[in-house]
C-alpha cells in the first residue's frame, strides 16, 4: 500500500461542505491510485473527512487513501501565516493544491443572521471579496514558493478572486464551482450524453436568476430558456448543491492529474472574471469559446454580471458597485487594508439585528 500510494499527493485545504463533497466524490470516481491530503485547522475535522473518504473508497473499490495534516490559516488577520503552509507543502511536494476555505462562511446568513449578513445580501456577495481572497493569496504564494511546478485551484469566489490573484502575480490554474455547477445542472436538465459538448458562459451571480441570463451552447448551437433549465438548481439548498459541485470538481481534478484533455466550463481561468468554456490538457488551459463569441465579448458579459454581484476587478483595481458601501474603488495591493477595515465593520454589525440594514 505504501508503494502504491507513494506518488505526489493532491492537497485539499478545507473541511467544510464543499471540501467534503469534493473528497467524497474523489473516493467514488478515482480509477488510478490517489493520495489525498486533507489540510484543516481542526485536526478532528480533517481526520473525519479522511475517515469517510478512505472508507468510501474501500467500499467502492476506488484506489484512494486520505490523510489529515494540521494547517491553520486563521488567527490574527494582520499576520502573515503562510510560513507554516510553505513548510508543509514543501514536505508533501504535491502535484496540485485545492483551496476550499475562507474567512467568510457561506452559512453565516443561515446560522447567524445579523446586520452584517443583511448588508452582504443587499450589497451583493462581492462585498466579501477581501475575505474570500485572504487565504487564496496566502495559499497561492505558498504553493509558488514551496512547489513551483504544482498547480493551484481556488474554490473561494474564483470569479472575482482569481483576477485579484492574477493582478498580484499569484499563479492560479482556475477555480471550481459556479459556472461548473451551472454546466452540470444544464447537462442534467438537457439530458445530454457524455459525448455531447456543452459550453457555458456564466458568472457566480448566475447561481441566482439575473436580468441577463447565463449563456449556453450544445454542439456550438445556442441553448434557449437557460433560466428555466436552471430553476431546479436555484431552488436547491446550498448543502445539497455541494454534492453536485464536489462531483463536478472531482471529475475536473482527476482529469488534470491524469493529463487528459477536457472541454469544460470553469470559473476564473487565466485570471479572467467570471466563468468560461475552456480546454484543459493536463494543467495546460486555454479558452474554448463558441464560434462567433470573442474573448472581449465574453469578458464584457461577465463584467456586467460582476457589477450585479457587487464587485468588479479590472486591471489592478477593485470596485464595489453597491451604493450601500462608502468604500471607494481601490488598487489591488491595498486589499489587506480594506480587508481589515471590513473586518472591523463586520465585527460591529454581527452584534446588530438584521432588520437594522446598516450602510458601510
Amino acid at each position: 500500500m505504501t508503494e502504491t500510494f507513494g506518488g505526489r499527493p493532491l492537497v485539499l485545504i478545507g473541511t467544510g461542505g464543499l471540501a467534503r463533497g469534493l473528497a467524497y466524490a474523489l473516493a467514488t470516481l478515482a480509477r488510478t491510485p490517489l493520495r489525498l491530503v486533507v489540510a484543516g485547522r481542526t485536526p478532528e475535522r480533517a481526520a473525519e473527512v479522511c475517515y469517510v473518504t478512505t472508507t468510501r473508497a474501500a467500499l467502492t473499490g476506488a484506489p484512494v487513501v486520505a490523510e489529515p495534516v494540521p494547517v491553520d490559516l486563521t488567527g490574527d488577520l494582520t499576520a502573515d501565516l503562510s510560513g507554516d503552509l510553505v513548510s508543509t507543502l514543501a514536505g508533501l511536494n504535491p502535484a496540485g493544491v485545492v483551496l476550499a476555505a475562507s474567512t467568510q462562511s457561506p452559512w453565516e446568513a443561515t446560522h447567524a443572521p445579523s446586520a452584517w449578513t443583511s448588508l452582504v445580501r443587499s450589497a451583493g456577495f462581492g462585498l466579501t471579496l477581501p475575505f474570500q481572497a485572504d487565504f487564496a493569496v496566502r495559499t497561492g504564494r505558498a504553493v509558488a514558493e514551496a512547489c513551483p511546478d504544482a498547480w493551484f485551484v481556488n474554490a473561494c469566489f474564483p470569479d472575482a478572486v482569481n483576477p485579484v490573484l492574477s493582478a498580484l502575480d499569484v499563479p492560479v490554474l482556475c477555480g471550481i464551482g459556479n459556472v461548473n455547477l451551472l454546466a452540470a445542472s444544464l447537462r442534467g436538465a438537457l439530458r445530454l450524453g457524455a459525448d455531447e459538448h456543452l459550453a457555458v458562459l456564466a458568472h457566480h451571480a448566475h447561481l441566482h436568476a439575473q436580468p441577463e441570463e447565463a449563456r449556453a451552447w450544445v454542439g456550438g448551437e445556442p441553448v434557449a430558456g437557460v433560466g428555466g433549465l436552471l430553476a431546479a438548481q436555484r431552488s436547491t439548498t446550498r448543502s445539497e448543491l455541494n454534492h453536485v459541485t464536489g462531483l463536478a470538481a472531482a471529475r475536473v481534478l482527476l482529469g488534470v492529474l491524469a493529463g487528459e484533455e477536457q472541454r469544460v466550463s470553469l470559473p476564473g481561468p487565466l485570471g479572467l472574471p467570471g466563468g468560461y468554456p475552456v480546454r484543459l490538457t493536463g494543467s495546460r488551459l486555454e479558452l474554448d469559446l463558441p464560434a462567433g463569441l470573442s474573448r472581449e465579448e465574453a469578458v464584457a458579459f461577465n463584467q456586467r454580471s460582476a457589477a450585479r454581484d457587487g464587485v468588479i476587478v479590472e486591471n489592478d483595481t477593485i470596485s464595489f458597485t453597491s451604493d450601500l458601501t462608502e468604500i471607494p474603488k481601490f488598487p489591488v495591493h491595498e486589499l489587506d487594508r480594506v480587508r481589515l477595515e471590513l473586518d472591523q465593520l463586520r465585527t460591529r454589525l454581527r452584534d446588530r439585528h438584521p432588520s437594522e440594514h446598516p450602510h458601510a
